[in-house]
């Protein structure tokens, strides 16, 4: 990135209230460096500046939408071909463990278990006669008698099937049948969620995350702590913010939710997926807000603005990528022989001094802010 040096002078910047700037290249930086606490510049102060360009990044290349899931889902099905005699159950209702969401016609399963029962007791009748007269024949009855009760069996398991129940208490999520309604074995009639506990996978810092440990993030407006379950690869999704950190990874962030404040499908935000431009910046530029955020002084338009920012990944030992409400053109402060405050509007030097030769004294009363002369930038 292209770097520079500004030069405020105050030619006639103390009736103006602004300051004066020239521009030399980096390389014509002098080497002293400013000990102990600046002073902090005012209208007509010759200040030193440098600055370097920005590149702003735009945040929607790392948008990435996270949801709050429950903490199990199931789907479901039909365990059979047959007709939805009844649906029934209010969507986000509490349901209760073996609740009976959807039933099948029973007609024919019913018809089976009379036919198989019928089976049975011919088998226990044949099993009779045959007595004791010969042990292959023994064999062989109590072979179709057994034969017969698993059939029984297998007739009333398929009968009790058309009833499809909620394998755990919870909610029901999705009715996705109608009564009268033909389904096939293995369509999907209905989704059942476990809220008890709320979990979402999320991009986090490898090097600071540990499972077991609390984590901080926010659902919509709420900010909450959850508990890491397990620190996975990176999901694939996630792939672009390799960009921005060292070290990344997903995390299973897990969310007690007893008094039911969180739903399925709520917004989540995580520190490392900016919402805003993101930029590199030397390190040396990072500074404190009062509210100890932090934040970045950029030359905006020759007017300096503190932007309040979020630290993202490091490059090397002297960059980093922050996100911030950054603009085209900005350019990044990171080095200052006075302190700067927000909103400090700012002249180059050069402007002053065509200024005075046209004509234009400094203001009398000025003293020796107003009668500096900027050095020639070239």
């Amino acid at each position: 990135m292209s770097r520079q040096r500004i030069v405020f002078a105050g030619a006639c910047a103390a009736a103006l209230g602004v300051a004066l700037v020239g521009l030399r290249s980096i390389g014509q930086d002098s080497k002293t460096e400013v000990k102990g606490a600046l002073p902090v510049a005012a209208p007509g102060d010759q200040v030193i500046v440098k600055r370097e360009a920005s590149r702003v990044i735009d945040p929607h290349k790392y948008r990435i939408s996270l949801a709050v899931e429950p903490k199990s889902t199931v789907t479901l099905s039909a365990p059979f071909d047959g007709v939805v005699k009844q649906a029934q159950g209010k969507l986000n209702g509490k349901i209760g463990s073996q609740t009976e969401i959807v039933r099948l016609d029973t007609t024919v399963p019913k018809l089976v278990v009379v036919r198989a029962e019928a089976a049975y007791k011919v088998a226990l009748n044949e099993q009779k006669q045959a007595g004791d007269k010969d042990e292959t024949q023994k064999a062989l009855a109590q072979a179709k008698v057994d034969v017969a009760k698993a059939d029984v069996d297998l007739a009333k398991h398929s009968l009790e099937s058309c009833s499809i129940r909620a394998p755990f208490a919870g909610e029901l999520q999705r009715l996705l049948v109608d009564e009268g309604q033909f389904v096939k074995a293995g369509d999907s009639v209905a989704i059942v969620v476990d809220v008890s506990s709320v979990k979402m996978e999320i991009p986090v810092d490898r090097s600071t995350t540990v499972k077991g440990k609390s984590f901080s993030l926010k659902i919509e407006s709420t900010e909450v702590e959850g508990n890491v379950e397990a620190v996975l690869p990176l999901n694939s999704r996630f792939d672009a913010l390799r960009e921005l950190f060292d070290s990344v990874a997903s995390a299973i962030v897990v969310v007690d939710n007893g008094t039911g404040q969180f739903k399925a499908g709520q917004t989540v935000y995580v520190p490392l997926i900016p919402r805003q431009p993101v930029i590199e910046v030397p390190a040396s530029s990072i500074a404190n807000l009062p509210d100890g955020q932090r934040k970045v002084q950029v030359v905006r338009q020759f007017t300096v603005r503190d932007v309040p920012v979020v630290l993202m990944g490091s490059v090397g030992t002297k960059r980093l990528f922050v996100s911030g409400p950054f603009a085209e053109g900005d350019e990044v402060i990171y080095e200052a022989s006075h302190q700067l405050g927000d909103a400090f509007q700012l002249k180059p030097a050069a402007a002053a001094t065509a200024a005075t030769g046209a004509g234009n004294p400094p203001p009398t009363g000025a003293g020796d802010a107003g009668t500096t002369k900027a050095k020639s930038p070239f």
